[in-house]
């Protein structure tokens, strides 16, 4: 394990009020995906992607309190049972009393088809990392007997400790492209089921999920969910839908405490994006603690094209008009996250307009332009979680795996 220092005290362009210090950077894995990252219950800092072990693939954790972070360990029981993507990485989440949680993809190539089947895998940590317990599966038609996609998930954890996990699913597209094959029916392909956003819940800390409920379909089928929680018990989520004519624009849902189903989808902002293919970009999404929902998003339309951030009231979802992160001219694909730290929304994004991808950090929320931190950090594929007054920050290096901290007072 290598470590960087470096060090130092920031000061936030335009804003007096805050001292920001960059900690030393940490290089945690050689050769690996892109990470995710989570502070535990107890302020141990946690990352999580898929790397190898023993030639294999492997799901991998690694921890921190004091100033290394710990080897990495292996959650996946099976050998090989995992499968790297930027849009569907290893996702790490905690819960009360230590328990920490981790959901990820595998992959199973079948013949004649282009992309390979994948279920969602679950595994959790009653000791804080240091030990899981064996893998489930968190879809719930392994039993169909079509194999079919499950991912480019999301997981989060409620105030009382209920774990929700997002995916999108393509069993009703597959299950009828079987039935078609076995039938020698001709079908157009305006009949053939789309992708769907499912969801699944738990409510005795991972034991057991409840059956898959469907959220929407019409999806663009390669762009990550993301889920967020408010401090009422609200879950919101967000994903890339498709409209007529193949626009492709981000929204979100919100499930209301106690509901066993989520609304109908709110569109964040109509930018009107036709794309016939697979951006892979999907959105971000934050409850801030006054019940503001926050989301960050790509989209490719050439007059804006760029990452832009809204912001909603929770009871409306009406968002306001979208303030630009990344934008101007040619702006490719980009990845955005984001996270709240007290009354403050901190994002990260990747700038790939380089050779040499950098990230940015700025505090966003308040409907202006974002307030940057201005020091450059080399890498893509970014991650960020808070907890009180310190942010973590992971991503991908070329093929390390790298973190650091940011502590604002």
């Amino acid at each position: 394990m290598k470590t960087r220092t470096i060090a130092l005290a920031l000061l936030l362009a335009g804003c007096s009020g805050n001292d920001v210090t960059l900690e030393q950077t940490d290089t945690i894995a050689e050769k690996a995906s892109n990470p995710t990252v989570e502070f535990g219950s107890d302020g141990t800092r946690y990352v999580a992607w898929v790397g190898e072990e023993d030639g294999v693939p492997a799901v991998l954790l690694a921890s921190q309190q004091g100033d290394a972070f710990t080897a990495p360990i292996r959650v996946n029981d099976i050998a090989g049972d995992a499968a790297p993507h930027e849009q569907a990485p290893a996702q790490v989440a905690t819960g009360p009393d230590n328990a920490v949680y981790v959901v990820w993809q595998n992959q199973m190539p079948i013949e004649g088809r282009r992309f390979p089947a994948s279920d969602l895998r679950f595994a959790r940590s009653l000791d804080g990392g240091r030990s899981f317990d064996p893998t489930i599966t968190i879809n719930d038609d392994t039993a169909s007997g079509v194999p079919s996609s499950h991912t480019f998930h999301d997981i989060v954890v409620a105030k009382d400790g209920a774990i929700y996990i997002s995916w999108i699913d393509s069993r009703e597209r597959d299950r009828f492209n079987a039935a078609t094959k076995s039938s020698h029916q001709g079908h157009s392909s305006a009949e053939m089921p789309g992708s769907e956003i499912r969801f699944a819940m738990s409510t005795d800390g991972g034991q057991t999920f409840s059956a898959s409920r469907v959220i929407d379909g019409d999806v663009c089928p390669c762009c990550r969910t993301t889920l967020a929680v408010g401090d009422d018990g609200s879950v919101y989520i967000a994903w890339r839908k498709v409209y007529d004519g193949d626009v492709r624009d981000i929204v979100v849902a919100k499930k209301e405490p106690g509901a066993t189903d989520f609304g109908a989808p709110m569109r964040v902002h109509e930018d009107g994006w036709v794309f016939p293919g697979c951006p892979h970009a999907g959105p971000a999404l934050a409850v801030d603690h006054n019940g503001a929902v926050h989301v960050a998003w790509y989209t490719g339309v050439e007059e804006r094209q760029g990452l832009w951030h809204a912001r909603a009231d929770a009871a409306t979802l009406t968002f306001t008009t979208p303030q630009p992160l990344l934008a101007g001219g040619w702006v490719p694909p980009s990845q955005v996250k984001l996270t709240t730290s007290g009354d403050d929304v901190w994002a990260v994004w990747d700038d790939r307009r380089e050779e040499q991808p950098k990230l940015t950090i700025a505090r966003v929320g308040s409907g202006v332009k974002p307030i940057t931190l201005d020091t450059p950090i080399s890498g893509a594929s970014p991650a960020i979680a808070a907890a009180a007054e310190r942010i973590l920050i992971g991503w991908l290096n070329g093929a390390q795996v790298q973190a650091t901290q940011v502590v604002v007072r």
